[in-house]
């Protein structure tokens, strides 16, 4: 079953029983009885068509989290989620009273369950669509700071790239595989979310979760994932320190599977600058000429060098600046050549980013 259809259907069906209630309170003010039964009739049965479409996509579904990545939006949203559930609930009983004496003509019963039934019935039928357009138009779900689609899964439209579409392992299909994620250097969480969706006849029951240290949580939304459903694994993991290219992957496996599937994402993260070389060697015995290594940044925004210190007297250092926060030259030179040496060079910048505001860089002679 596509139970994608549901939401709107539900949007629709509460939006009718606003009309009918909101138009079944005017007729009974200007006295046309008859009129006020019928209307109200037809909000019954919209509420009542309602709640069974609700019952359900959510028996299908599971339970429906509003994204976190929204925290203003997320506060508005359980502000209205809490009172709409909790009248909801209260409603049912309140509504078949109502409907009981108006049909036993208890008008005065009818008229007195009305002054408070009514307001609650109507705000459980207006936040219902409010609701609806929180979660699946205005706020839809993105998996970290940037998303888009892969299938019916949000991804990062200027983040990820698919590399492989899609996996299966008995009735379960993957999406994507495989997907590489751009971070933003001393970026310090990436969020990545993987479609597993359940083509089989019986609920998929999740036997193994699990990923490498740097994740600092793996988990499903839908655990068994219902039959025709797609559950969403999220994956959040450690990146402030991540320089280059990292694989990251994610492990799950169902009950009845004899293998695990692996959902892999490699991790590139954008460059700050660049040093080259940043090993610097002579040969044992060489001339001990002077050797550069090359500061250069690589992103918009300028980093200026403040300081290079070698840590071994045999090597001096001298910084050049070509650019000035653009481009740095480090000159080494070795007192001599004449025994064996490892040292490194210590850079002080400006960076903002505090993981990449000391690199280091490096010399031998052997």
């Amino acid at each position: 079953m596509d139970y994608s259809i549901f939401p709107p259907i539900n949007a629709g069906l509460n939006t009718l029983s606003t009309i009918l209630l909101i138009t079944g309170f005017l007729l009974i003010k200007s006295g046309r009885k008859e009129a006020h039964k019928k209307v109200m009739i037809g909000a019954l049965a919209s509420s009542a068509v309602f709640l069974t479409c609700y019952l359900i996509y959510h028996y299908g579904v599971g339970h429906t989290e509003f994204p976190k990545e929204y925290p203003v939006a997320r506060r508005i949203y359980l502000a209205i989620l809490i009172p709409h559930i909790i009248l909801a609930v209260v409603n049912v009983p309140l509504i078949m009273l109502l409907v009981i004496a108006a049909f036993r003509g208890k008008f005065e019963k009818h008229k007195k369950l009305a002054r408070f039934t009514f307001p609650s019935w109507l705000f459980v039928s207006i936040t219902g669509v409010v609701i609806y357009f929180f979660i699946y138009v205005w706020f839809p779900p993105t998996s970290g700071a940037d998303e888009a689609e892969v299938g019916n899964l949000p991804q990062a439209t200027e983040r990820v790239t698919v590399v492989e579409g899609r996996t299966t392992s008995g009735d379960l299909v993957f999406e994507p595989a495989f997907q590489v994620y751009r971070a933003v250097a001393g970026q310090k969480h990436v969020e990545v979310s993987f479609a597993v969706e359940n083509t089989g006849a019986k609920p998929a029951k999740v036997s193994r979760l699990v990923s490498g240290c740097e994740c600092l949580s793996v988990e499903i939304d839908q655990d068994p994932v219902p039959v025709g459903a797609r559950a969403i694994v999220t994956g959040v993991f450690d990146t402030e320190k991540l320089r280059g290219q990292s694989e990251r992957k994610i492990t799950i496996q169902f009950e009845g599977e004899s293998r695990p599937v692996f959902l892999t994402t490699r991790i590139e993260t954008e460059p700050v600058y660049t040093i080259t070389e940043e090993m610097t060697s002579w040969e044992i015995g060489s001339k001990p000429e002077t050797k550069t290594v090359e500061f250069r940044v690589v992103r918009e925004e300028p980093v200026r060098v403040l300081s290079a210190e070698s840590k071994r007297k045999e090597v001096t250092c001298e910084l050049v600046t070509i650019e000035d926060g653009r481009a740095y030259d480090l000159r080494l030179t070795p007192e001599s050549t004449d025994e064996s040496l490892l040292g490194i060079i210590r850079i002080e910048t400006d960076c903002e980013i505090e993981s990449y505001a000391r690199p280091l860089a490096y010399f031998s002679i052997q």
